[in-house]
C-alpha cells in the first residue's frame, strides 16, 4: 500500500504558518534603522579611538561562574540561563562591563595599566523594563582601567559627552553623582539591612509614595527622615554641593561632594561645564558602583542615553585589584532620539543604478566594480530591462543616476533633472568618480 500524499517522513496535513512577528521583546532593525544605528555605532567606537581607547570583542555567553562574581543577585536574575552541551550553565550577557573585567583579569593580565578598551555588541534581559520593553538592546562602551581619582573619572565623563555629540545629538545634558554619598547617608541611620535595600530600591526608581511610607514605619529621628526626603531633590549646579554639605555628618558622604567638586572643576576645563549638571540623588542599579557615577540624556528624552561610573572593587573579585571607570551607550535610544530628530536621518543614498539590456550585461558589471573601486555606492540589475522599463527601476532603488548600459562602448546615463547622455563607458566613470555632472 502506497503512503499517502507527503511520503513516510512528512505528515500529510500542511504545517501551521510560522508566526512573522518575532518573540516578544525581541525586534528587526528595518534598513533606516539598522542604518542609523550602524552608523552611531561606527561614530562612537571612531571617537572613543581618537582618545586612545582600544576595541575587544567579548562573547554573548559567558560562564556562569564568571557572572556570579561580577554581578549581584538582582542582575543575575534578569540573565537568559541554560545548560551547554557539556552540562555547564551559561548565560547571554546582561551588560558587557563584567567581561571586560574577566578579560583584564585574564588574557590581559600581563598588560601593562592603565588600559582603555572599548567594545560594541547586544546585551539581553528576561525583564522587558529593563530596556523600555525590549528584551535586546545593543550598546557601546568604554572602560578606563587602572586609573583612580577625578582626573580619570573626568576622562570617562567627558569622553561620554563627545561620544554624545559623534551620534548626531547636539542638545544634551550630563547627570553627575557619587555613590558614595548615598552610602554615608545609610551608614549614619539606623535601620535594618532589609529596610535599606527597600529605600535604595524606591530612590532608585524614584517612587516618592513608596519612600514616605518605608519611612513612616521606622524609628528615624526628623532630620534624618527629612534628609532621605530631600535626598532626591539633591541637583543643580555647583550650589548643590554647598547646600549638601549643611545635611550630612558623615566623613563618607562629605569626601564624595568633595570629589565631585574637583571632577566639576576638571568637567570645565575639558570645555563641558556647560552641559554638567550635579545630581547627588542618582542611584545605579547595579551594586559594583563605587565612585562618581553619571547619565546622559538627549533633549525631550526622559531615559539615560548613557550611563557609567566608577567600579573599583570589581576587578579584585577576578584577582587583579585595580580601581576603573566606565560607561555605556544605548545604541537602540540613539537611534531612537536621532529618528525623532526635526531633520532625521536618511538611508546613505546609492550613487549609481546599473541597469543593461541584452549585450550590457558585462558592461554594467565591469561598470560597477570600477565605481565601488572609487568608494562610490553602485547597484547593478539583475535582468535585462528596456529604457521605460530601466527608468521605472532607477526611481524604485532611488539612485542619484541611472547608467542604462546598452553594449560594449556605449551606455546611456541619466542624473536627476538632466538629459539623458549617450557616453563611452569609461567616460561616465571617470565622471561619476569625479563628480562631475
Amino acid at each position: 500500500m502506497w503512503p499517502r500524499p507527503g511520503g513516510f517522513f512528512t505528515s500529510a496535513s500542511p504545517s501551521p504558518a510560522p508566526q512573522l512577528g518575532g518573540v516578544p521583546g525581541f525586534r528587526d532593525l528595518l534598513p533606516l534603522e539598522a542604518e542609523i544605528l550602524r552608523e552611531a555605532q561606527e561614530s562612537l567606537l571612531g571617537e572613543m579611538r581618537r582618545w586612545g581607547y582600544r576595541h575587544v570583542i567579548t562573547p554573548l555567553v559567558e560562564s556562569m561562574d564568571v557572572l556570579d562574581v561580577g554581578l549581584g543577585i538582582e542582575q543575575r536574575r534578569r540573565l537568559f540561563k541554560f545548560t551547554d552541551g557539556r552540562g555547564d550553565v551559561v548565560a547571554l550577557v546582561g551588560e558587557r562591563t563584567v567581561p571586560v573585567a574577566r578579560l583584564v583579569a585574564g588574557k590581559l593580565r600581563a598588560a601593562a595599566l592603565p588600559l582603555r578598551l572599548c567594545y560594541a555588541g547586544p546585551v539581553l534581559s528576561t525583564d522587558e523594563g529593563r530596556f523600555q520593553q525590549r528584551r535586546e538592546t545593543y550598546q557601546v562602551g568604554a572602560e578606563l582601567v587602572g586609573a583612580s581619582g577625578p582626573v580619570a573619572d573626568a576622562e570617562v565623563i567627558a569622553l561620554a559627552a563627545r561620544c554624545m555629540e559623534a551620534t548626531g545629538i547636539r542638545r544634551y545634558q550630563i547627570d553627575v553623582g557619587h555613590a558614595e554619598f548615598f552610602k554615608g547617608i545609610m551608614d549614619a541611620v539606623k535601620l535594618p539591612e532589609e529596610v535599606k535595600a527597600a529605600v535604595r530600591t524606591a530612590l532608585a526608581a524614584r517612587d516618592f509614595v513608596a519612600l514616605e511610607s518605608l519611612l513612616e514605619d521606622t524609628p528615624l529621628k526628623s532630620a534624618e527622615h527629612e534628609l532621605l526626603l530631600r535626598f532626591p531633590a539633591l541637583r543643580g549646579g555647583a550650589e548643590i554641593l554647598e547646600a549638601a554639605g549643611g545635611l550630612v555628618r558623615n566623613q563618607r558622604s562629605e569626601a564624595a561632594l568633595s570629589e565631585l567638586a574637583r571632577v566639576r572643576e576638571l568637567l570645565v576645563a575639558h570645555g563641558i561645564g556647560e552641559v554638567v549638571n550635579l545630581d547627588l540623588g542618582a542611584i545605579r542599579d547595579f551594586d559594583y558602583y563605587t565612585g562618581v557615577i553619571f547619565e546622559g540624556y538627549g533633549p525631550d528624552f526622559g531615559r539615560p542615553v548613557a550611563q557609567g561610573g566608577r567600579y573599583d572593587g570589581l576587578l579584585e573579585r577576578f584577582g587583579r585589584p585595580a580601581p576603573a571607570t566606565g560607561f555605556m551607550v544605548q545604541l537602540d535610544l540613539v537611534s531612537e532620539m536621532l529618528t525623532r530628530a526635526p531633520r532625521p536621518p536618511a538611508l546613505p543614498r546609492l550613487d549609481a543604478a546599473l541597469a543593461w539590456s541584452g549585450p550590457g550585461l558585462s558592461t554594467a558589471l565591469r561598470l560597477g566594480s570600477t565605481l565601488r573601486l572609487f568608494g562610490m555606492r553602485a547597484v547593478v540589475d539583475t535582468e535585462s530591462r528596456s529604457t521605460s522599463e530601466a527608468n521605472a527601476w532607477w526611481h524604485a532603488v532611488g539612485a542619484a543616476n541611472l547608467v542604462h548600459c546598452l553594449s560594449d562602448s556605449v551606455v546611456a546615463w541619466s542624473a536627476t533633472g538632466q538629459r539623458t547622455r549617450r557616453l563611452p563607458p569609461e567616460q561616465v566613470a571617470a565622471r561619476l568618480a569625479g563628480g562631475v555632472s
